[in-house]
């Protein structure tokens, strides 16, 4: 689905929208759209995205506005789990303007040798000193920072620990950051070991937000937030982050893909699919939730500029705050669609028209909760 050819003009013309970030990042603005890149290596390496395309696609990115760029230290298969980031370095290395136009998001904080022994679902995550080190480390070596490689701009703890305190965490996370902030136990002031600059948090709940945000300085939270999931709201994530101002960058922002359009029946995903494991693409949930895309379709088209649905669906995101607050983040490997994702950062939503989509939304059940519940079970979602 291609965007209309009036809101690709306007693209074309009109500066990207950007937006500031939080805690020791507010000084840093970031495109009003972030851009996710998981999707090119996570998978099977014959089914990996070609360098020539990814390479495009994030030229795409950077050149339409998406200077938030999301990638994760097990972004790869258990026997590569670094894929996503060599990919970025050979990027990097090809395209060494382009090291200092976005800023890098690292997810980590897996213990590495249980992933690569038993997966995801059987790894955990680990946020003592001596395994954070050693993901940073690592990924610092895979994306050649020492040796003039990417900088980490903010290392992202992918899932909490439930073994240890999140105070405990943000602390041993500022000792690797190169932050000066206070030692819990000295009261000192001292400064980390530069291993990494900002630090994010995701897949977290309200209470561990206002906990964390206290005991470091938080430049925004992860959460899976879309017109297809929206308990971020139901649980009072959304409401404690415009509290505290803190940026939303939400992921899976188009419902897996479900609200662009393009997805008409289960069979049109691949197999090996992630999502025909989980709840909402199952054969019990499927036709109803695919109305969702539907409802989006409709919207859509009703309006001057002839928006695709997934525009749609971003454009609402960021309109959810005043103050743009949520910064979505699709993931694609086409830079078409990257263009598409990036131009609905200046879509333009009045407030009756969000009241419109947010009584649809509450009028319409989505089916299934999030992930499978293998995935509910092996680690909380809001943690």
């Amino acid at each position: 689905m291609t965007t209309h050819n009036a809101t690709a003009t306007a693209a074309a013309q009109a500066p990207a929208p950007t937006r500031k970030l939080g805690g020791s990042a507010s000084s840093i603005s970031v495109g009003q759209i972030a851009f996710g890149l998981m999707g090119m290596t996570w998978c099977s390496i014959g089914s990996r995205t070609p360098d020539t395309q990814a390479f495009e696609t994030m030229k795409a990115a950077a050149d339409s506005g998406a200077t938030l760029w999301n990638t994760g230290a097990f972004y790869g298969p258990t026997e590569d789990p670094y894929a996503n980031l060599d990919l970025l370095k050979r990027f990097f290395d090809a395209n060494p303007d382009y090291k200092d136009r976005v800023f890098l998001s690292v997810k980590g904080g897996l213990h590495q040798p249980s992933f690569r022994e038993k997966g995801i679902f059987g790894s955990f995550f680990d946020s003592t000193p001596s395994n954070l080190e050693e993901d940073l480390r690592h990924i610092r070596a895979h994306l050649g920072t020492d040796q003039g490689g990417k900088q980490i701009d903010f290392y992202e703890m992918a899932r909490i620990d439930t073994k240890v305190p999140i105070e405990e965490a943000m602390q041993n996370l500022l000792s690797l950051s190169s932050q000066t902030y206070t030692d819990a136990k000295s009261g000192q002031e001292v400064r980390g070991k530069g291993l990494f600059h900002h630090i994010s948090i995701s897949e977290v709940g309200a209470e561990t937000i206002r906990r964390a945000a206290k005991a470091a300085p938080l430049a925004f939270v992860e959460i899976e937030y879309s017109p297809f999931c929206r308990d971020a709201d139901e649980l009072g994530v959304v409401r404690v982050c415009e509290e505290l101002q803190l940026p939303i960058l939400a992921y899976s922002p188009v419902g897996k893909g479900m609200l662009t359009g393009a997805i008409k029946s289960r069979a049109d995903l691949p197999e090996g699919d992630m999502r025909l494991t989980q709840d909402k693409f199952s054969e019990e949930h499927f036709e109803n939730n695919l109305k969702l895309a539907h409802i989006f379709q409709e919207l859509a088209s009703k309006r001057e500029d002839k928006c695709t649905p997934a525009q749609l669906a971003l454009a609402w995101l960021i309109h959810r705050s005043a103050s743009g607050l949520v910064v979505p983040l699709p993931g694609s490997s086409k830079a078409e669609r990257v263009r598409e994702n990036t131009a609905a950062a200046r879509l333009v939503l009045s407030p009756a028209e969000v009241r419109q989509i947010d009584a649809v939304l509450d009028e319409f059940g989505v089916h299934g909760g999030r992930y499978s519940e293998a995935a509910r079970k092996h680690q909380p979602l809001w943690g």
